[in-house]
Order: C-alpha cells, then structure tokens, then sequence
C-alpha cells in the first residue's frame, strides 16, 4: 500500500508526561480513547483525534 497523504490524518500526540503536540499520523495508527489511555498509562506516546484528546486528558484528570 502505497502512502499518500490521503492516508494521513491529523491528530493529537499525548505524552505520559502530559504533553500535547498536533501532528499527522497514518490513519491505523490512530488510538481509540481505551487504547490511548492504556498506553499513556504504560508511558507510551498515544495518538487520538482531536475530538478525543479532552475524554482522553479528562480522564487521566479524574484518576489523579
């Protein structure tokens, strides 16, 4: 499969340490708010739409 910049998607990169970037990523690598907030758990970088990134720091807020 070829990439194109059709494939791409912008979204929003949280870090475990609470920071937030906008960038474009492959669309299947796009996290859903479950699998971000586990791997934001783990330390792991996560990448949402942006319409997910507050549910996904809204409940990272609400767990500490």
């Amino acid at each position: 499969m070829p990439r194109t910049s059709d494939a791409y998607q912008p979204c929003i990169m949280l870090t475990p340490d609470g920071g937030q970037r906008r960038v474009n990523v492959l669309r299947v690598r796009l996290d859903s708010v479950e699998t971000a907030r586990a791997k934001l758990a783990a330390g792991k970088v996560a990448w949402v739409a942006a319409v997910d990134a507050e549910a996904v720091r809204g409940a990272k807020l609400d767990a500490v």
